[in-house]
């Protein structure tokens, strides 16, 4: 049991992105479309990136491109899906009570917020084209808004029984208004700011963890620099 537990508390270096399992040859195509244009649209961008070009990068054919998408406008509608499905998985992965027996409330903000800076840029191209269409597509918005829902229940869950470290009158209003200051300084330091100095990834994540520890009146906590080099060697998979 002894044991057990020790292995959850281990577990927060391997905060990782989860891809539900598919039905593996009935989706397998769609699957080389889908892993196609996301590559593309973090070379090039949705406007510039051509359906002729996902089709061949695929292995597949203009035509066969058509068989599934009515446009690149449906093509989003469906790497959203995609992306929803897997936020939901990794969301219920990273935030599961067990891996964080132990952890401060401190701890937990920062890793959390490193973890994200990790995927905001390594799926920047996939990211920022969500943000641009989700102006407009209320297919998008509703979507973002329910895994923000899922995600900020999830957090208030984890954070349900560290409520004595939180000094706000509201603790759980405001871990959900401070995740939603979080997803939007993510948005802007990274997908909108990208022609202007920009800081650091290591001080994206300080800051970021700054600001969530003092809006909750969490202690910070510094951490030795062994563990702050443990922390940026978390990965995540797909």
């Amino acid at each position: 049991m002894a044991a057990a537990v020790e292995q959850k508390r281990q577990s927060p270096s391997m905060l990782r992105w989860v891809r539900p399992p598919q039905q593996a040859r009935t989706r397998e195509t769609l699957g080389r479309l889908l892993d196609a244009a996301e590559g593309l649209l973090a070379e090039k961008g949705f406007e510039e990136t051509t359906i002729a070009e996902i089709a061949g990068r695929a292995g597949s054919s203009v035509g066969g491109f058509y068989r599934r998408f009515k446009d690149k406008d449906r093509l989003v509608q469906a790497l959203h899906e995609r992306f929803t499905e897997e936020s939901r998985a990794t969301a219920a992965d990273v935030l599961d009570p067990q891996r964080w027996a132990g952890s401060s409330t401190a701890e937990i903000l920062s890793q959390v917020a490193e973890f994200l800076v990790r995927v905001y840029r390594e799926r920047s191209g996939l990211l920022r084209t969500f943000l641009h269409r989700g102006v407009l597509d209320e297919a998008v918005q509703e979507r973002q808004e329910q895994v923000f829902e899922y995600i900020a229940d999830l957090l208030e869950n984890l954070l349900a029984e560290r409520t004595s470290d939180i000094n706000h009158p509201d603790p759980a209003l405001a871990v959900r208004f401070a995740l939603r200051v979080l997803f939007g300084a993510l948005d802007d330091t990274i997908q909108i700011r990208t022609t202007v100095p920009r800081l650091d990834d290591d001080r994206i994540v300080t800051e970021l963890g700054r600001v969530m520890q003092r809006y909750l009146g969490v202690r910070e906590t510094s951490g030795a620099p062994a563990e702050r080099q443990q922390r940026r060697m978390f990965s995540w998979q797909r």
